[in-house]
């Protein structure tokens, strides 16, 4: 991952997270062919809102913010990477980095269905299946779980 920075993210930094966020939601929305996915919906003051409750990450490739995650008690949530940036390990940094920062025993997470690039790579990770949600007839939510016992924490 040369030229990637990780680091808390920043005030500053959530308009450019917000543009990331949309711009690889915008993928998802794709594959479902529905363009109100919640993450497309967030507004800057949504995302400074949830950052009350959550812990903020960022990855800046060659000084560009290209991918966020938010981490709150056992829930990681919103891992996105700008679409141009993907296939580079960043989201699989962000999600090492989301994992030492959770304050639990256990990370939570959930993906669509259609979405085999974040089901491989929560695989890889560890996660495990542990239900499947209809939301509606075109999106199917797979929730994963990882024991994060023994997971150093940062």
């Amino acid at each position: 991952m040369y030229g990637v920075e990780l680091r808390q993210g920043r005030p500053d930094d959530v308009p450019a997270a917000l543009a990331v966020q949309k711009a690889a939601f915008t993928v998802e929305a794709s594959l479902y062919q529905d363009p109100d996915l919640p993450p497309l919906r967030e507004s800057e003051a949504d995302i400074v809102a949830d950052l009350a409750s959550s812990r903020w990450f960022v990855a800046l490739l060659d000084g560009r913010l290209v991918g966020s995650v938010r981490v709150r008690p056992v829930h990681i949530a919103r891992l996105s990477v700008a679409p141009d940036a993907q296939r580079r390990g960043i989201g699989a940094a962000l999600l090492t980095l989301a994992e030492t920062a959770a304050p639990a025993e256990e990370a939570l997470l959930f993906t669509g269905h259609l979405s085999a690039g974040n089901l491989r790579l929560y695989a890889r990770a560890g996660y495990v299946e542990e239900r499947r949600e209809r939301v509606d007839d075109a999106v199917v939510l797979v929730h994963l779980r990882k024991d994060l016992a023994g997971t150093p924490r940062g």
